[in-house]
């Protein structure tokens, strides 16, 4: 196992709605940063599929795979791909990913997001950030009145159970709320006219990489939020 990311700590997978799992894990950058990452599962027809892949104790593998065979992978953000090649080669799922993510090139993909506008396994249409420098796409699931399932560029910060000290202290610098990436936006630059383009879609809920899911209410609070943004 020394061959892959070392495992980091990481809570329970909990089912947030029917069929649709969380799993909040941590990561720490440069040695000095902790914070937490998210990791959501589809349970579909033909298996559990992997949204923002982190990687999980055994225990937890356990529980995961009761649910249903991992049999895809879907790579939303470039900046998240440390655990996908622990679960491309334990589980030989399918890869899904944007094209133009230079990220992991030993894994070329068996699927990429910018060949669809709707995802044949789960119905969930796909939203493309076309003029980010850094290659991104969010997917609005229809399920349970809509769900946005992004990486980087849509979040929810807040308090975070994974942040250690140093952390917790520069979070106290951001506006709450925060439903933009404060640090993706800055590298990737989009367009405010890219943000504002998912509001074209319906949906109630978002579920993040980072952050707090937002149950019922999403719509109206990204909507909101967006409306006085400003890069």
């Amino acid at each position: 196992m020394t061959k892959y990311f070392p495992l980091m700590d990481h809570g329970n997978l909990r089912e947030l709605l029917p069929g649709i799992f969380e799993l909040t894990g941590s990561m720490k950058l440069f040695g000095l940063f902790k914070y937490s990452r998210n990791m959501h599962l589809l349970n579909t027809n033909d298996g559990v599929i992997l949204i923002n892949p982190v990687r999980v104790s055994e225990p937890t593998l356990a529980e995961i795979t009761k649910i249903g065979k991992i049999t895809h992978v879907y790579k939303l953000g470039q900046l998240h791909n440390v655990d996908v090649p622990f679960y491309v080669e334990r589980f030989r799922p399918k890869v899904w990913k944007n094209k133009n993510d230079p990220t992991l090139p030993d894994i070329q993909g068996d699927y990429f997001f910018e060949d669809y506008d709707t995802l044949p396994l789960c119905g969930s249409k796909v939203y493309r950030f076309e003029d980010s420098k850094f290659a991104e796409t969010a997917l609005i699931h229809p399920e349970a009145g809509g769900i946005l399932l992004s990486c980087d560029a849509y979040v929810n910060m807040g308090p975070d159970p994974m942040a250690n000290f140093l952390t917790k202290t520069l979070s106290k610098l951001l506006p709450r709320p925060t439903y933009v990436g404060p640090n993706w936006v800055k590298i990737a630059k989009p367009s405010l006219e890219t943000l504002k383009g998912i509001l074209d879609f319906e949906f109630k809920n978002l579920m993040t990489a980072h952050g707090d899911a937002i149950i019922g209410d999403a719509y109206s609070e990204i909507s909101t939020y967006l409306a006085k943004y400003r890069l």
